[in-house]
């Protein structure tokens, strides 16, 4: 994709200041995150609720992921993106501390539909924030941090349940305690630390979120259908391999010692594999890297089945796999900075939140029902279908970005 970006917003120098403060936040808040999902789980589990209640509960955070991006326009017209983003933290924040004096079976499902929210909203101003604040010639390696710190936070987090456990309260307010964190960390930003101010004295990054409205982000899908594939596919993905391929592998004879194991390869290419794939888009023409990350996604997908019988095939299969797949959603993040502006990049971010919760819902369904219907193989197989249809669209040629609403 070739800029139309005003010039200034394809001269102007990193705000590392703004990066490094957004990217700790996102980094301690994942922590916290990752901390929760088996939290949530383990808990109902233990108070005997069954398979379909525990999955209905975790979709609550799904479908606050998509219902959250009905109100982020007007939130953001109204106060402003630093007030919108902290609270977004303090608000997650509050319904994971009050989740231990909760009803599980009752008052989760609400709980969790507002922790979708408010973290939806607080991925939405941060993704927005860094894109502006990051220079055109470092943009890919900064998303690419931004993801693999992201991405460790997430991957992390699960461990900690080995040092607090998952009873009483405690757990709970050690997520709340991250979080919150996670706000508090975001608050130096209302200082202009980069001075990066208007004649007004408005910082750009404030500015970005103009004249953003819902009908904008609707009307993204049809001026960036290739970003909203890219999130779809790697969502679809994403949700696949957290939710399903544990019981891949468990139906291909592993042990669940082995399939944790197997998961955690996933995991650890997710992370270390960003940096690389965010240096390689700021180098080469960012399509065709994303058209190979999807492609080698693809091939991977079709050997994994071939690679179960040898551990160390399997384990480095799994940690290319992982760190490709995210490429696609930290390349599309890249090219959405690149090229747009203004409203236009915040009702782009937005858009592709909500592709990304729907993807995260539909994932699970669809290999799920792949996987009992047609057999263990099948999940690669879907798999590898989604990423060459990606790939050949990335081919197809760019239409040209519109001015920045």
């Amino acid at each position: 994709m070739q800029t139309d970006a005003p010039a200034e917003h394809r001269e102007a120098s990193t705000q590392w200041t703004s990066v490094v403060l957004l990217t700790l936040a996102m980094g301690v808040c994942g922590l916290g995150l990752g901390f929760s999902y088996p939290l949530y789980s383990l808990v109902l589990e233990r108070q005997g609720a069954g398979d379909f209640v525990i999955g209905l509960s975790g979709a609550m955070t799904g479908f606050g992921l998509l219902l959250s991006n009905l109100v982020v326009p007007a939130l953001l017209r109204r106060f402003g993106p630093l007030p919108v983003l902290a609270g977004g933290f303090a608000g997650a924040a509050a319904c994971l501390a009050l989740s231990p004096y909760s009803d599980a079976q009752s008052h989760w499902y609400l709980l969790r539909l507002m922790l979708g929210c408010c973290m939806n909203i607080a991925f939405v101003v941060t993704e927005v924030w860094l894109n502006t604040v990051s220079a055109e010639a470092q943009r890919g390696r900064i998303i690419g941090f931004f993801t693999a710190v992201m991405a460790a936070g997430f991957a992390i987090g699960p461990l900690l349940i080995l040092l607090v456990g998952d009873e009483g309260a405690l757990p709970f307010q050690l997520c709340a305690g991250l979080v919150l964190l996670g706000a508090l960390t975001v608050l130096p930003l209302g200082r202009s630390t980069d001075g990066d101010t208007g004649r007004e004295g408005r910082s750009t990054s404030a500015s970005a979120f103009d004249g953003l409205s819902l009908w904008a982000v609707l009307g993204f899908f049809r001026l960036a259908p290739l970003l909203a594939a890219l999130v779809l596919v790697y969502s679809l993905f994403d949700g696949t391999a957290l939710v399903i391929l544990p019981i891949y592998f468990l139906e291909s004879g592993f042990t669940a010692e082995q399939s944790s194991a197997a998961l955690a390869c996933l995991l650890i290419g997710m992370v270390l594999l960003q940096m690389p794939i965010g240096w390689l888009l700021d180098r080469f023409p960012r399509r065709r890297v994303i058209c190979g990350c999807t492609l080698v996604s693809a091939l991977c997908c079709l050997a994994l089945p071939a690679a179960l019988g040898s551990v160390w095939l399997l384990g480095a299969l799994l940690l290319l796999l992982g760190g490709l797949a995210v490429g696609l959603y930290t390349g599309a993040i890249t090219l959405l900075g690149e090229g747009y502006a203004g409203g236009s990049l915040v009702a782009g971010t937005t858009c592709l939140a909500v592709v990304y919760g729907l993807g995260s819902a539909l994932g699970p369904l669809a290999s799920g029902a792949a996987l009992d219907r047609f057999g263990p193989d099948a999940v690669p197989g879907l798999l590898a279908g989604l990423f060459f249809l990606t790939a050949l669209a990335s081919l197809r040629r760019a239409r040209p970005a519109p001015q920045p609403l």
